[in-house]
């Protein structure tokens, strides 16, 4: 077979890998901030296999988007950059390995352990050296052996003689030669030319067999890569000095690399669970991929999930990652809420069954369902291998059903020895068996996500925390400054009872007694008033109408109060909200007390509005044992005043802050208002932008009872 009718061949088969170079500036385009969408889906549109992959996922039907999808650009907005990074990494390069099963005697292990050192190895000189973009040398170092994957691929049977008579690397690229008229380097730098890569680059992969002593006059790429081949190959150290007229690197320093690149190798292989000593190891097809795969992981999804601010962003992250690294377009979580000992759905908001998953709930105590024994166990669980003999909880078998799969693959969530709960994807046997095949990645993947979600409630939980510890605190102190302003106050008044009772009635001494006793009932009232602070009295939790509440309170305001100062107001209820079993004088407080604020607020006019809604994810079905839990409400109080300065804001609901003028106020509104709150079970925010207006959001759950 001569080299034209080899390459020919080649070049109409189905095996050619496409074309990395869009990898590279896609990749590049990412990385860089001032890209625009334009650029990317520029760049996206030169390769079909890429465009097509991006399709495929936006046009899933289980992605439920408000509007069509028909356009590149509209599908790079929607999924953004992250995710068009992993996809550019992953599609692009399980073309490039694709591995044919049809010659066991290759060892793909070895072969991956060569090839993935190179590269590194190859990035790092490049680095060393200062080289312009030292990614393409590691694709140069990482690809230099694709030519034999080729060979391998096009022409099985040919390549299983050529490995049953070559020993080592020079027999094996002696008999390539005999057999296809082109060896190794001469296909993979046909391949790179097929490509339009760098033209030195692909120099370089062409005389990588070549002698040190022609090597020594050739250019600087050509070195380096025969130096990366030089220095992956076993025993390496030892031959160092042979390649130092090479290269301007110190032999202390090239050792030093070959040692972080070979930890750099083991590494990886442990953590894709690649046994390097084991010839012949049997692990998944796209072993090459490792790699990038793993790049796509790290520097797509787990950096995204670093980089999450809430939870619906960890959860919207994780999912995305299945989605690309496992080809898993849907994913339902189930998380830990420790104090109601359940498991509380979550999916992503453009699901078709997001309403439905965020309305179901677990018992911890329904050991049956696969979910709860993953989170209690910490393992992983799998319908399919679940025994005939056992049957599937009714929970599990209606989370199979939504997630429109043939089985369910629980992955617990967790960080440290703390359980946050657990991944529900939908499997088939192919996918939950990539999964298993994959469980280092998978393991590693949960683990972050648990590590992200723990990490954010703690943030959350130690601020609300330390909020009520100085909140209590000052309540504890206002109690004993009561305490003991009381007791002087009770003497003095009895001294003053005393003494009016001794002088006559007309005596001129009366008249200063009864203003030195009103002046201390007034005392007296301003300690009523600190009392209302820090216990505020709750008389008892009825059935509330709360849109009817909210209306009749702003009606009676807005005569008294708010019309004098030209306040519009508007109301917007719900009429899905059910009775609320709250106290009613507490809530009333606590509506006129933020109603009254925002009219002071605005000494101009403006506008206040109200609406209540009743928060329907809030409500949660208790799946196996058919109970409800009914969930919560919400008031808010909006106004399109100044808004509060962001320093006052922060300490907003602490007592003697105050955002009014003047030195009357005693700045115990809104700690009323807080306390009163805390008392119902319910919870207070604000959000308050400048110049644009303030809103109090109350959540006060439909069902609770006096502490």
């Amino acid at each position: 077979m001569t080299q034209n009718n080899i390459f020919e061949t080649i070049k109409q088969s189905n095996n050619l890998p496409q074309l990395p170079q869009v990898m590279l500036r896609l990749i590049k385009a990412c990385n860089n901030e001032k890209t625009s969408i334009e650029e990317l889906s520029g760049i996206i549109s030169t390769d079909p296999s890429l465009t097509s992959r991006l399709i495929q996922i936006i046009g899933s039907p289980y992605i439920n988007l408000p509007k069509a999808v028909n356009s590149i650009k509209t599908a790079v907005v929607y999924l953004g950059i992250d995710t068009i990074r992993n996809i550019a990494i992953s599609t692009s390069a399980m073309h490039f390995f694709k591995f044919s099963k049809a010659v066991p005697e290759f060892d793909i292990s070895r072969f991956w352990y060569h090839s993935y050192k190179c590269g590194v190895i190859a990035r790092k000189v490049a680095e060393e050296n200062e080289f312009s973009n030292p990614d393409e040398f590691f694709l140069a170092g990482l690809l230099h052996d694709i030519g034999r994957l080729v060979l391998l691929q096009n022409f099985p049977d040919d390549y299983k003689a050529i490995l049953q008579t070559s020993s080592n690397e020079k027999q094996t690229i002696a008999a390539e030669l005999e057999m296809f008229d082109a060896d190794t380097p001469q296909v993979s730098a046909w391949l790179f030319s097929q490509w339009n890569l760098n033209p030195l680059i692909s120099d370089a992969v062409l005389f990588i067999n070549e002698s040190i002593e022609q090597i020594e006059g050739a250019l600087s790429h050509v070195k380096v890569v025969f130096i990366s081949n030089f220095l992956a190959e076993q025993k390496a150290l030892e031959k160092i000095p042979e390649i130092l007229p090479l290269t301007d690197l110190p032999q202390t320093r090239l050792e030093q690399i070959v040692i972080l690149a070979e930890e750099e190798v083991a590494e990886m292989a442990k953590n894709l669970g690649i046994k390097l000593d084991e010839a012949q190891d049997p692990f998944y097809e796209e072993s090459l991929t490792s790699e990038i795969k793993d790049l796509s992981l790290f520097y797509g999804t787990l950096q995204n999930l670093l980089h999450a601010r809430d939870i619906d962003s960890v959860l919207d992250v994780a999912q995305n990652g299945f989605k690309i690294l496992f080809n898993i377009p849907r994913v339902f979580y189930f998380l830990l809420e420790e104090k109601k000992n359940l498991l509380s759905g979550f999916c992503s908001s453009y699901d078709k069954s997001h309403k439905i998953i965020k309305s179901i709930a677990l018992p911890l105590s329904n050991t049956s369902s696969l979910l709860v024994k993953c989170v209690k166990e910490q393992k992983v669980q799998n319908s399919l291998k679940t025994q005939a003999s056992q049957k599937l909880a009714i929970s599990d078998t209606q989370i199979i059903r939504l997630l429109e799969a043939k089985g369910l693959y629980c992955i617990p969530i967790y960080s440290s020895e703390n359980a946050s709960g657990v991944m529900a994807l939908g499997v088939d046997e192919a996918k939950a068996k990539s999964l298993d095949d994959n469980s280092g990645l998978v393991r590693l993947f949960s683990k972050q996500t648990g590590v992200c979600i723990q990490s954010i409630r703690f943030h959350n939980e130690y601020a609300v925390n330390i909020h009520e510890k100085k909140m209590d605190a000052y309540a504890t102190l206002t109690d004993k400054v009561i305490h003991e302003i009381n007791n002087p106050i009770s003497i003095i008044k009895n001294y003053i009872e005393t003494l009016s009772l001794k002088l006559p009635d007309k005596h001129p001494v009366q008249e200063e007694l009864s203003v030195i006793s009103e002046e201390m009932n007034r005392v007296a009232g301003l300690l009523d008033k600190l009392r209302s602070f820090s216990r505020p009295k709750i008389d008892g939790f009825e059935p509330v109408d709360i849109n009817q509440l909210c209306q009749s309170i702003l009606d009676i305001l807005k005569k008294s109060i708010l019309l004098p100062k030209q306040i519009e107001t508007s109301i917007s209820i719900d009429p899905e909200i059910p009775m609320v079993k709250t106290d009613r004088n507490g809530l009333k407080q606590v509506f006129i007390n933020l109603v009254k604020n925002a009219a002071e607020a605005m000494d101009k006019g403006g506008k206040i509005t109200v609406i209540t809604r009743f928060l329907s994810e809030s409500a949660k079905i208790m799946i196996d044992e058919r109970k409800r839990i009914p969930g919560s409400i919400e008031i808010v109080i909006s106004d399109n005043g100044p808004g509060i300065n962001e320093e006052i804001k922060e300490t907003l609901f602490e007592p003697y802050i105050t955002t009014k003028t003047g030195t009357a106020n005693s700045g115990l509104g809104l700690s009323i208002v807080h306390s009163i709150v805390k008392e119902l079970n319910g919870k207070i925010r604000c959000q308050t932008e400048k110049n644009k207006g303030t809103s109090f959001i109350i959540t006060l759950p439909v069902s609770s009872s006096k502490k």
